[in-house]
């Protein structure tokens, strides 16, 4: 009975230590996925533009919402992608909440644009979402903000089983995980 019960055990191992690997690379990709949705709400909710900043060489999205001091009382002006002029800059903008995929085991995560066929992987990327809900999104930190006219996607893939999940966001800019 001992002998069976760890024949038993010891195949079984593998499935479920594969199946615990996908379940963190999924966590992953969920949280991607509400790091854009809680942006665009953000954006949307306190009227003021909320960018989402992937860098790869960092492994880390940050949500940085502009500031909106200064804004006189009743106005109904707010500002946008284009007003603020460094992202990165304190007086201008101001944290949300960052999260890093380094630290997910055997998760590999890369970003394509939306050109066909399966889209280019970026090393980094800006997605802008405005008061009124538009998307915006640059893939050059320095260069000017474009209209996202296509489903831009977060892969995050088990680099252990090949298992892939993904985060797509389309140009109304609600984030939604594929399986």
């Amino acid at each position: 009975m001992v002998v069976l019960i760890g024949i038993l055990a010891a195949t079984a191992s593998p499935s479920f230590v594969n199946a615990m690997r996908d379940r963190r690379v999924n966590r992953t990709a969920m949280e991607i996925s509400g790091i854009y949705r809680l942006a665009r709400h953000q954006a949307i909710g306190r009227g003021t533009a909320v960018l989402v900043r992937w860098t790869a060489s960092t492994g880390e999205f940050e949500v940085r919402q502009a500031r909106i001091e200064g804004i006189v009382a009743g106005s109904l002006i707010s500002k946008s992608c284009l007003s603020v002029l460094n992202w990165m800059d304190p007086t201008e903008t101001e944290l949300v909440t960052r999260f890093n995929v380094t630290g997910t085991e055997l998760a590999a995560v890369e970003l394509r644009d939306p050109t066909p066929p399966d889209g280019a992987v970026q090393d980094s990327a800006d997605v802008c979402f405005t008061a009124r809900g538009r998307t915006f999104v640059r893939y050059n930190f320095g260069a000017g903000f474009g209209p996202l006219l296509g489903a831009l996607r977060v892969n995050v893939t088990n680099t252990r089983t090949g298992l892939p999940r993904s985060v797509f966001v389309p140009p109304n800019g609600v984030a939604r995980l594929g399986l």
